[in-house]
């Protein structure tokens, strides 16, 4: 299984799980409040995953893929434990303005593993003549193995 794959899946779990918890938090004023209330969240709190799953698209380095699906893990824990502190450990009427800040204060841990992605991805391809996963052996840098 590809790496790329890993990364995709992992992120598209964490901003599925989410969408549910937005969407039940939000589902207070009838159907139409969540709906609009969890798009309104996602702004917000769904960009981290998002950014994880294009960078992961189009990185081709395993590194790069590994750094990514530790990011997105990262703020999936992130996320889980502001949700739950504000929501049901810390109840208050002021709880709700996590939803805006949970992405923000995120950003601190998620830019450097960003753009140590974007740079190992631009190394690999810089010194790599093979894509990840098309059966040609590499060795422990990523790059392809003088013998096959």
């Amino acid at each position: 299984m590809k790496l790329r794959n890993v990364t995709i899946g992992l992120s598209k779990i964490i901003l599925v799980g989410m969408i549910c918890f937005l969407g039940y938090i939000t589902s207070y004023g009838g159907f139409v409040n969540m709906v609009f209330g969890t798009i309104f969240a996602l702004c917000f709190c769904g960009f981290p995953p998002i950014v994880s799953m294009v960078l992961s698209v189009k990185a081709k380095s395993p590194f790069s893929h590994i750094i990514l699906a530790t990011a997105s893990l990262l703020y999936g824990i992130w996320f889980a434990y502001a949700m739950f502190d504000a929501f049901y450990v810390h109840v208050d009427p002021q709880s709700a303005i996590v939803i805006v800040f949970v992405g923000i204060y995120a950003l601190p841990v998620l830019l450097p593993l960003w753009i140590l992605a974007v740079v190992s991805n631009s190394y690999y391809v810089k010194f790599s003549n093979t894509d990840p996963g098309d059966g040609v052996p590499c060795d422990s840098f990523g790059l392809p193995s003088k013998n096959p």
